[in-house]
């Protein structure tokens, strides 16, 4: 059995400000160590239930928080940037029975969230594919389902996990912690969390065949919504993106992947990067 993860650093548990999510925090490195350690229990419930081969996606900022020595051995990590499939690259490769999101978010609309964003906090407002906001769980779960991958297993705060599920159905969750604002937590302690998430996988692991793929048929129509306007005023010069307003721009693209990519493209491209 392949199993498939991508772990966001928002939802770990303990995890709560700005400072935790970024190298220059001063508990940044901290919290390097309780997502590692959550991905490694997640890791270990499921060769623990049968796994034969799990992939992971270092899905936060750089691709590069996830301590390889603090993961198991036997474990693939996919890392860095650029990648056409952002948080969810690597699930393309063979077939896997299921995607496992640890340590995920709510979305940028959300009214609830520990640092709740979607894709990119600091430009986009909204993303939208065939009309319906969608958080970076939603997107990423299509991805998988366009691969054929069922979403088993979630993980983050309780705002996130509500969320989720009202996209996804009764996938299995770990809730380490419960919202109070975007900044502000009460958190279960390490360990805790941990045996939470083993036990969820373990619970996913063996429900595993009541999950489905979470599909959005193509033609796909993305909107998004930035929070300045000259992004905006760069994408409209091309002939295949329309202008909707001062802050919104539309890209059809015929699935999920062709959306991936684009949205890779419009989030990271810069012509001072060599």
């Amino acid at each position: 059995m392949r199993f498939y993860i991508s772990a966001d650093i928002e939802g770990i548990v303990g995890v709560v400000s700005r400072e935790h999510t970024s190298p220059q925090g001063f508990e940044y490195e901290r919290a390097r160590d309780w997502m590692s350690d959550t991905v490694a229990a997640a890791c270990e419930a499921a060769y623990a239930a049968g796994a034969t081969e799990i992939v992971i996606s270092d899905s936060h900022g750089s691709g590069q928080n996830l301590k390889l020595e603090r993961l198991p051995e036997g474990v693939q990590l996919v890392r860095s940037s650029p990648r056409p499939l952002a948080m969810m690259q690597g699930i393309e490769v063979g077939r896997y029975e299921g995607a496992m999101f640890i340590g995920y978010h709510s979305g940028s609309t959300a009214m609830a969230g520990i640092l709740a964003h979607t894709m990119r906090s600091v430009s986009l407002r909204e993303v939208r594919l065939n009309g319906r906001v969608l958080p970076e769980a939603g997107v990423n779960a299509a991805i998988a389902g366009h691969f054929g991958v069922p979403v088993i297993m979630i993980s983050g705060d309780d705002a996130f996990v509500a969320e989720t599920r009202e996209i996804l159905g009764d996938v299995e969750a770990a809730t380490v912690k419960w919202v109070y604002s975007t900044l502000s937590a009460r958190t279960l302690m390490p360990a805790a969390a941990y045996r939470l998430v083993r036990d969820g996988v373990a619970r996913a692991i063996e429900r595993r065949r009541q999950f489905k793929p979470f599909l959005i048929p193509g033609p796909i129509q993305l909107q998004v919504s930035f929070k300045h306007r000259l992004p905006v005023d760069y994408l409209s010069f091309c002939k295949f993106i329309e202008r909707v307003d001062a802050f919104t721009v539309r890209y059809e693209g015929a699935d999920i992947v062709e959306i991936s990519r684009f949205l890779v493209f419009m989030l990271g491209y810069s012509s001072s990067v060599i």
